[in-house]
C-alpha cells in the first residue's frame, strides 16, 4: 500500500517538466513527422482512426520525461499510459491506490498539422477519483491546474493564475459531439449547437472549464484521454458522468463506451435524455429487423 500522496505534491513534481514539455513542442508544432502507428478500428468513422493512428517521436519523449519524473518522486504508484515505452514498464507490478494518468500529446493530429490547439496531460487518481492534474495548451501558453476540492486555475504565459468558475447557467449552447457519437448530434438540435471539430479530450473538457462549450458527448474513449482534463471541468463547475449518471472511475486502462459533460445539471439532464432516447431508438431498430 502506497503512503499517502499529497496531490499538492505531485502538482509541484510534474508541473515544470509539463511546461517543459509544452515550451518545446511549440518548436515542432505542425513541424514534425507522423511515424505512425496501428488504428483503432473499433473506433467508428475514418476520421476516428485517423486520428488514432497518428504518432511522433515527441508523443513517446515526452512521456519519458513526464514518467520519468513521475517515478523519480513517487516509484509505488501505478500507470496508465497511452504510449508503449520503458519508463511505462517502470511502473508494472505496482499495487496501489493510487495511478498516475498520462497522455503526452493529445490531439497529436492537430500536433502533427499544426492547425488546432493540442494539450500535454497528466493527472494523479486515488480509488478511482482524479484527485490532481496539469494540463497544457501549449499553442495558447495556457496552464490548467486544478486538485479536487480546490477549484480549478488557468495561468496564462507569466500571468498571475486566476480560478475558473462556471456560471450558474452556461453562456453558450455550443456543443462537442464526436464522429463517434454522430448519431446523436440531430437529435440534440436545437436545444444543442452541437460541433465534432476540432478534436481532443482535453481541448472539450479545458474549453468546458472555460465557459466556451456547454457539453460533450463522446463514445469509447480512454481513461488516459478523459482523465486528468475531467478534473479541471469539474472543479470548474461542470459534471462528467457515464450513461444513467454514473460518475467515471479512472483506476484501470479501460474504454468508457459513452462519456458525457456538461456545464449545468439542466444541460446534464438533457444530454442524459438524448443519450437514452437515441439508445432506445436503436435497439428498438435491432429489435424490429430481428422480427423479420
Amino acid at each position: 500500500m502506497t503512503a499517502h500522496i499529497n496531490p499538492q505534491h505531485f502538482l509541484d513534481a510534474v508541473v515544470p517538466v509539463v511546461r517543459q514539455c509544452a515550451a518545446a513542442s511549440r518548436v515542432f508544432y505542425g513541424k514534425v513527422a507522423d511515424v505512425g502507428k496501428k488504428a483503432d478500428r473499433s473506433l467508428s468513422g475514418q476520421q476516428a482512426q485517423q486520428a488514432s493512428s497518428v504518432l511522433t517521436v515527441l508523443d513517446a519523449a515526452f512521456q519519458e520525461l513526464i514518467l520519468g519524473t513521475v517515478h523519480a518522486h513517487f516509484p509505488d504508484i501505478r500507470c496508465i499510459a497511452e504510449e508503449t515505452t520503458p519508463m511505462r514498464r517502470a511502473f508494472a507490478g505496482n499495487d496501489s491506490d493510487y495511478v498516475v494518468i498520462l497522455d503526452p500529446i493529445d490531439g497529436t493530429l492537430h500536433f502533427q498539422r499544426g492547425d488546432a490547439p493540442y494539450h500535454v496531460c497528466v493527472g494523479l487518481a486515488c480509488g478511482g477519483r482524479m484527485i490532481a492534474s496539469a494540463i497544457a495548451r501549449p499553442d495558447e501558453d495556457k496552464l490548467f491546474t486544478a486538485i479536487r476540492g480546490q477549484g480549478a486555475w488557468l495561468q496564462r504565459g507569466k500571468r498571475a493564475p486566476r480560478r475558473l468558475r462556471l456560471p450558474a447557467k452556461p453562456g453558450t449552447n455550443r456543443a462537442f459531439i464526436s464522429t463517434k457519437a454522430r448519431a446523436f448530434q440531430q437529435p440534440a438540435r436545437p436545444t444543442l449547437d452541437p460541433h465534432e471539430h476540432p478534436i481532443g479530450a482535453a481541448l472539450v473538457l479545458t474549453q468546458l472549464a472555460e465557459g466556451t462549450l456547454a457539453a460533450y458527448l463522446t463514445r469509447q474513449v480512454e481513461v488516459y484521454d478523459v482523465g486528468p482534463p475531467s478534473l479541471i471541468a469539474e472543479e470548474a463547475g461542470a459534471s462528467c458522468f457515464l450513461v444513467g449518471g454514473v460518475e467515471p472511475n479512472y483506476d484501470r486502462r479501460r474504454k468508457f463506451p459513452y462519456y458525457m459533460a456538461a456545464a449545468s445539471a439542466d444541460v446534464k439532464d438533457f444530454v442524459l435524455q438524448v443519450q437514452r432516447e437515441v439508445v432506445a431508438t436503436a435497439r428498438a431498430r435491432r429489435s424490429q429487423i430481428d422480427a423479420c
